[in-house]
């Protein structure tokens, strides 16, 4: 996943130069002049990105840095250099995505394909930064479960994986929460208080619109007038710890800091075992991120990169990254590994438990949510 690319990142060691959102809401060129300074933040961003395998004829494909990234490795790309006799040069990055792609030329874009979550997806198609994609070279996309090709278009990136927010907490307390109201209760109001994302700052304040209950699964969020009742609700949250990476959470679990989180699902249920007095709850009802993913605009690989995405699609290899990754899939005959049928979506039902964000109505209120957010963090 990714922090907002619209702004500077807290989550991230590398800064990029973010553009205004209504500049990014506007459909203008993704070549744009860039101003020395510009050039300089570009150069520097360089950096930010690491390159894990392949030479330089190999297939770019950016994905999510940390664990999702070395399991990727693992789990999907030796079976597609096999399949397909095919090198992938594969590539971490962050918040750096979308800036990286602006300044690049023309014809030399930094990724081939790159993974969007919902926010990258909608302000990377507002600055047409990605090819369309042509459906007969993705005909694993007939295979979709429903609701995720309903709720956002796959006009320009194919829903395959992404992660429900679940909330971890220790099986030794008198905190025991099963939904995102209970953040609200009063046992967990004594406790020593919970950890949210703050690069992710959209998914703990669905979290909370979820929790609430005023309307249909978070659509408080889609409301201007119920933001303040979301930031508020936010608010009265005993929030003591603030977390750019699951290692914060873990951390600060161990320093006694905080009782329960607001976490990611893909980041937690393969790894909770190695942190003594830990567990963790899905919600039958809660927020979370679908990645979409995108052919990059410039590249001179379109063809390899849409066969690339739709074998990402296919029911055999999302099976298969299941037991690599305790991700969502997309393909409704994706066989899940171990339990993880029981807290996944594997249905239009399901799925349809989850509040993902809706960038076409939350993007013209991005920045005075994001402020507000940051001050609430600040003033704690």
């Amino acid at each position: 996943m990714a922090a907002d690319p619209e702004r500077v990142a807290e989550s991230s060691n590398c800064e990029s130069e973010a553009a205004s959102s209504e500049t990014a809401q506007a459909s203008v060129s993704r070549r744009r002049m860039l101003s020395a300074t510009a050039v300089g933040s570009a150069t520097a961003l360089a950096g930010c990105t690491k390159l894990l395998s392949g030479s330089s004829d190999a297939l770019r494909v950016c994905v999510w840095s940390g664990n999702y990234a070395d399991r990727f490795e693992d789990a999907v790309v030796p079976k597609y250099e096999e399949e397909f006799d095919a090198d992938i040069q594969l590539q971490r990055g962050w918040d750096e995505i979308l800036a990286d792609i602006r300044s690049a030329p023309d014809d030399n874009p930094p990724y081939d394909v790159t993974v969007t979550e919902g926010n990258f997806y909608y302000y990377g198609r507002q600055e047409e930064l990605f090819h369309e994609i042509r459906e007969e070279n993705v005909p694993n996309l007939e295979e979709v479960i429903d609701y995720y090709t309903e709720f956002r278009t796959t006009e320009y990136g194919m829903p395959v994986d992404g992660a429900p927010c679940t909330i971890v907490h220790r099986e030794d307390a008198d905190v025991q929460p099963d939904s995102w109201s209970d953040f609200s209760s009063e046992a967990v109001q004594n406790s020593a208080g919970v950890g949210v994302d703050t690069g992710f700052w959209w998914y703990p304040l669905y979290a909370a619109a979820v929790g609430m209950d005023e309307r249909e699964l978070g659509d408080e969020m889609h409301e201007p007038d119920l933001h303040e009742a979301v930031l508020e609700t936010f608010r009265d949250w005993p929030v003591s710890g603030w977390a750019s990476s699951g290692e914060d959470v873990w951390q600060q679990f161990d320093n006694g800091v905080i009782d329960a989180a607001q976490w990611y699902y893909e980041q937690v249920a393969y790894d909770i075992d190695d942190y003594d007095g830990l567990t963790h709850t899905m919600p039958e009802e809660t927020t979370g991120y679908l990645n979409h993913w995108c052919v990059v605009d410039g590249t001179d690989k379109r063809d390899q990169a849409e066969e690339f995405i739709n074998f990402l699609m296919d029911a055999e290899t999302q099976t298969a990254w299941s037991e690599e990754m305790p991700t969502l899939f997309c393909n409704e005959n994706t066989e899940y590994a171990e339990d993880l049928a029981e807290d996944l979506p594997s249905n239009s039902e399901e799925a349809a438990n989850i509040a993902f964000p809706d960038w076409e109505v939350l993007a013209e209120h991005d920045d005075e949510l994001s402020d507000e957010f940051t001050a609430i963090q600040t003033d704690s």
